[in-house]
């Protein structure tokens, strides 16, 4: 142990005696931060996975560079015979540099540190995922140190150890490309990804750890760490011995036995979710739902044999899934269906209507058709529900979840749409959100003059936009017998209407709002703006198609968990103001729901909504504006709570807005939820499409926020990097002078 030490610690001091360990990482961090700024200047999403999605090519480059003298020097100096032959074992030399050169790499990478340090102050970050990230990097890191540790080995020239270690790093990561594999045969592309470090790295990066990723990196680890050793402590052997016969047997052995971990260890079951949301783990309203089961539900999946490398990924994480579900309840059966293999699996596939799923695959210049399975059937009492095809992970635990809960209740509340007259294009209709809707309630649609012959009182009406011109008396009358009766409500209001061609918006006269003034509602002909967190919009200008930011699109987070999930990001485009005054009702409570974040202004002149418009000349009504709001009977002896939210957009929930923002449906959903009374799968449903954006205080200035933070990761750990280097320095140049004078 003494010894590994020692040589360890050499090695790494060594690294950092000279300036090309310096230099290396400093450009290592250079370059990891400005790719990463340019990056979410686009995205701005408060995560680091544009950092880790491009930490692979960089490494693929970085580590090579700083590994190819750890053997190379040595042989070259003629050093490394003689650190064998001392009364070192072989193994501790080679593990000795592999944990030099993997400790200088975690240093560079921990310089990154700063950045999510600095986005702390300006998003959520999920630090679970984080840990999983930075670990998922280092256990990268340690592959490709050992590739260039064994490529060091080969040679004494440095420069082809480099270009060894480079084109070895590289190939292993574009195997495990998609875009490579897909051109392959089926059980090749899927082998040959379960060989790239690339897959299993992007599996920890996720925020789960799983013991098949973890066991694959060490594996890797101790092959090329092996094959090192071989090639080392060959050299001193006569090639034609028993010894080194019985050598290369022992080390080909252990290769073969660690690829095969490397390849086949799917069967091996571990895992540990760190994301906050625990993502990948089972939302208690879902142990709760399987928990008290009283009778079996049946899970049949069906599934390719042989998956095509679209499905294979996604098939593991479903199967990882059941078995969770499996194992939480003894009502539940897991049942696998290979219809590709099986005639008989293949016709129950499609009276059931899991049809195979056809992926467009290039293969030498021309087009493939290839299909796979991938789709399941819960089954509960003389009940079935069918999920076609399964795309990814995300929401299929809801799915799983609300298909159950659904068949567990003999009855479904009833959802009734009022769809009141509009002006808007049709991609601003909701078509979208009653589809999701109908999945789990009972959804009518109905006309303002309908109201009043309902058979069956719904237990939460929804009326989203529109105009009240033409609604005559009786409508208005009946939907306030409705509220007065203790019916929910979800009312969206639109004050204002917007001319999408002109970019100009005008009052909406008869929007319903002043129906609401006597719950102490005001819903002002504004329109809101903010400057520091908005969206980012392509539009078309002389130079083509650009993005730009676009602060009428507001984005904020919701105030309230109870009626509104876990949802913690929200786009709202062309929003107004809310002012609460003192209501005339007796008996309610009126809170706010939805606020904007204190950097938001108040337009009254909505003649130009162009991203260019003067937002300066409005700024002087700058604060924190409500958006949305929500009414509660206070009454306890009225046994029929009021629930009510009113949101000043309706916008935000249209096929446009919401299908590119599916955290705007989750909002939805767990709105109508609340108003039913059935918030039992809000937590699962919000999980998954949980957002976090970054929420500058400001930007774009020399001295903004965004400009700041973006230039200390620029500057501040490449000084850090010098300033250490010139105390090594100073330090080394103290000793040797005293060293010197001791001497004379």
């Amino acid at each position: 142990m003494r010894s590994l030490l020692t040589i360890l610690n050499k090695d790494f001091k060594s690294y950092f005696d000279q300036p090309t360990g310096y230099i290396l990482n400093i450009i290592f961090v250079i370059a990891i931060s400005f790719m990463f700024f340019r990056t979410i200047e686009t995205t701005n999403e408060a995560s680091l996975r544009p950092m880790f999605s491009m930490l692979p090519w960089i490494l693929s480059i970085y580590i090579p560079a700083a590994t190819m003298r750890l053997f190379a020097e040595e042989q070259r100096d003629g050093t490394l015979e003689i650190l064998f032959t001392q009364p070192v074992r072989g193994v501790i030399v080679i593990l000795s540099k592999f944990f030099a050169g993997l400790l200088f790499v975690v240093v560079g990478i921990l310089g990154t540190l700063i950045i999510p340090i600095s986005l702390v102050f300006a998003g959520d970050l999920d630090f679970g995922a984080l840990f999983a990230q930075y670990l998922g990097a280092i256990f990268l890191s340690s592959s490709l140190v050992s590739i260039g540790i064994f490529s060091s080995s080969l040679t004494k020239n440095q420069i082809v150890a480099f270009m060894i270690a480079l084109s070895i790093s590289i190939l292993s990561i574009v195997i495990g490309l998609d875009f490579i594999n897909i051109t392959l045969p089926s059980a090749l592309s899927i082998l040959l990804q379960d060989l790239s470090p690339i897959t299993h790295f992007s599996s920890i990066t996720r925020g789960l750890i799983d013991l098949r990723d973890v066991l694959y990196f060490i594996s890797i680890d101790i092959a090329f760490l092996s094959i090192t050793y071989l090639n080392t402590r060959g050299k001193s052997l006569n090639t034609n011995s028993m010894q080194y016969r019985n050598l290369r047997i022992g080390v080909g052995s252990l290769v073969i036995l660690c690829l095969v971990f490397a390849w086949f260890g799917n069967s091996i079951q571990g895992r540990i979710d760190l994301t906050e949301d625990k993502v990948y783990s089972l939302a208690p309203s879902t142990k709760n739902i399987f928990d008290n089961l009283d009778d079996y539900v049946t899970i049949t999946l069906f599934e390719s044999k042989d998956h095509p490398i679209n499905t294979a990924l996604t098939a593991r994480d479903v199967n990882d899934f059941l078995s969770d579900l499996n194992a939480r309840s003894k009502f539940v059966k897991i049942k696998h269906r290979y219809p590709d293999a099986n005639e008989k699996d293949a016709e129950e596939s499609e009276i059931l209507g899991i049809p195979p799923v056809q992926f467009n695959i290039q293969r030498q210049g021309e087009f493939q058709v290839k299909t796979g399975y991938l789709g399941m059937t819960i089954a509960y009492a003389n009940n079935k529900e069918v999920i076609p095809f399964i795309e990814s992970l995300d929401g299929l635990e809801y799915k799983i979840a609300s298909l159950t809960f659904k068949m567990l209740n003999d009855t479904q509340k009833t959802i009734t749409f009022i769809n009141l007259p509009s002006s808007k294009n049709d991609q601003y209709g909701m078509s979208s959100f009653i589809s999701l809707l109908s999945q789990q309630y009972n959804v009518n649609v109905v006309s303002p003059d309908e109201l009043q012959g309902i058979q069956k009182i719904p237990d939460v009406f929804i009326m989203a936009g529109g105009s009240y011109e033409n609604m005559n008396i009786n409508s208005i009358q009946a939907i306030q017998n409705y509220i007065n009766q203790g019916i929910s409500f979800l009312i969206l209001i639109d004050t204002v209407n917007i001319d999408t061609n002109r970019m100009i918006a005008y009052q909406n006269e008869f929007s319903g709002s002043k129906y609401w003034e006597n719950y102490g509602i005001i819903v002002k002909n504004n329109i809101l703006f903010d400057l520091n967190s908005y969206e980012t919009l392509p539009f078309t200008t002389q130079s083509g198609e650009v993005l730009l930011p676009y602060p009428y699109w507001l984005r904020t987070p919701p105030l309230d968990s109870k009626s509104t999930g876990k949802v913690n990001s929200i786009l709202f485009p062309w929003t107004s103001s809310i002012e609460l005054i003192k209501p005339l009702i007796n008996n309610i409570t009126v809170e706010p729901l939805i606020t904007t974040s204190p950097t938001a202004s108040i337009q009254y002149d909505y003649q130009d909504l162009s991203p260019g418009a003067n937002f300066e000349a409005n700024r002087d009504n700058t604060g924190v504006q409500v958006i949305g709001v929500k009414i509660q009977n206070n009454n306890k002896s009225n046994n029929i709570p009021i629930r009510t939210i009113l949101i000043a957009d309706s916008d935000w929930l249209s096929d446009y807005i919401a299908s590119s923002n599916q955290s705007n449906f989750a909002l939805g959903m767990n709105m109508v939820d609340w108003l039913a009374q059935e918030d039992k799968l809000a937590d699962i449903r919000s999980k998954v499409i949980r957002e976090r954006k970054l929420d500058w205080s400001s930007k774009g200035e020399f001295f903004s926020h965004q400009t700041l933070t973006k230039n200390l990761n620029y500057v501040l750990t490449p000084i850090i990097f010098i300033m250490i280097g010139v105390f090594r320095y100073l330090k080394r140049k103290s000793i040797q002078k005293k060293t010197f004078s001791d001497e004379k």
